[in-house]
């Protein structure tokens, strides 16, 4: 099976080299208060950055970076969650992409608290236009396409497919994990690969910080922290779909078009799935335009490369990485991380709050730009 261009299966464990010649990680910006998460960058080099709601409240769900500072965006009316405005507010955007005319996509989850169940009509695709700095479209997902305890992590977008294309979304929700297609036309809805690979596999609690990520709320006891379907990407051809399951440690590709063809059965469906190898345990995916593919690793605080050629390297392995939580590409051949300290949130503490303040979001040179839908 081919692999973005690489021929061959990999183990992280056996085959990644560190580079010699290993870029510099630069600090970008700081956050004093909100965990970020999701990153993108326009064509023009602006930085936009999601805050979802781990423990609640953020000031804002959704800034863009500016001189070291960050504002909400498109404004902060926007970014109020209002029950009563389900499609016309954010309330907790988890990701987002920027498309081939400039155009801001925000995956917006829908909840009041990241584990709390979506609120009806909240979860949507919005599109915001970077020149007129205005939201353009709303594309709620409807019910068909979500579960009660649905917990939408990332997407990717294919134009090619449709009249007016389709955005697959990864769904983490425990006991119920599917890739979700949404046709961008008709604004319908269906659920892919429910449960199988999506799951989050049965090996051992990731290692973070010396210690086995066990998952603890307030009150309760402590469980092994397992995530089940989470990064998930497009190849440059738009032929084949990649995704993998958080505490999986594999990832796994099938032919794009056959995952949104409502007419190839669910079985035909598993059977095409191609399973392409140990990645670790890795939040979210990002390819380049050179085909490279870039996996995070929560237990090396790294970022792996997997070239065209087939090799693996690492491109940077830094305690500055904690949790390194999602990838973007710009235009001007940088890959943009997250490092969001999310093992040491409340959730995994006995409701204790671990993180230590700012946040922050670095950089790396690649010399590559992004691949644009």
């Amino acid at each position: 099976m081919l692999l973005l261009g690489i021929t061959g299966l990999w183990n992280l464990s056996s085959a990644a080299t560190v580079s010699g010649d290993a870029p510099e990680l630069q600090t970008v910006a700081r956050f004093d208060h909100d965990q970020p998460a999701g990153i993108a960058v326009s064509n023009e080099g602006r930085i936009f950055v999601t805050f979802p709601r781990h423990t609640g409240h953020v000031d804002f769900t959704v800034g863009e970076v500016k001189d070291g500072q960050t504002t909400p965006f498109p404004d902060l009316e926007i970014n109020t969650p209002d029950p009563a405005r389900v499609a016309q507010t954010l309330f907790s955007v988890q990701s987002l992409v920027i498309d081939h005319a400039d155009r801001l996509w925000l995956l917006d989850i829908g909840v009041m608290k990241v584990g709390e169940p979506p609120l009806a009509g909240a979860p949507k695709l919005v599109v915001v236009d970077l020149a007129l700095h205005r939201t353009i479209r709303t594309i709620q997902i409807p019910a068909e396409g979500l579960v009660k305890n649905s917990a939408l992590k990332d997407f990717r977008l294919d134009f090619e497919q449709g009249t007016g294309g389709v955005a697959f979304i990864t769904d983490s929700a425990p006991g119920a994990e599917a890739l979700i297609v949404l046709d961008l036309a008709s604004g319908k809805a269906m659920r892919r690969l429910s449960g199988s690979v999506a799951g989050p596999g049965s090996g051992p609690a990731p290692i973070v910080e010396g210690s086995p990520l066990m998952v603890q709320p307030k009150g309760r006891p402590p469980r092994p922290f397992a995530v089940g379907l989470n990064g998930v990407e497009l190849s440059r051809d738009h032929s084949r779909l990649y995704f993998n399951a958080f505490t999986g440690r594999r990832l796994f590709d099938l032919p794009a078009r056959d995952i949104a063809n409502p007419a190839v059965s669910e079985d035909k469906l598993r059977s095409e799935v191609s399973d392409d190898g140990v990645i670790g345990i890795a939040g979210h995916l990002a390819l380049d335009a050179s085909g490279n593919l870039y996996v995070m690793d929560m237990e090396r605080n790294a970022i792996f490369r997997h070239a065209s050629d087939g090799t693996v390297t690492q491109l940077v392995s830094s305690p500055m990485l904690l949790w390194p939580d999602t990838m973007a590409v710009s235009p001007q051949g940088d890959l943009y991380v997250t490092s969001s300290q999310h093992n040491r949130g409340p959730s995994f503490h006995d409701g204790v709050d671990l993180r230590q303040r700012p946040f922050a979001l670095y950089r790396i040179h690649i010399g590559a730009g992004p691949v644009r839908p």
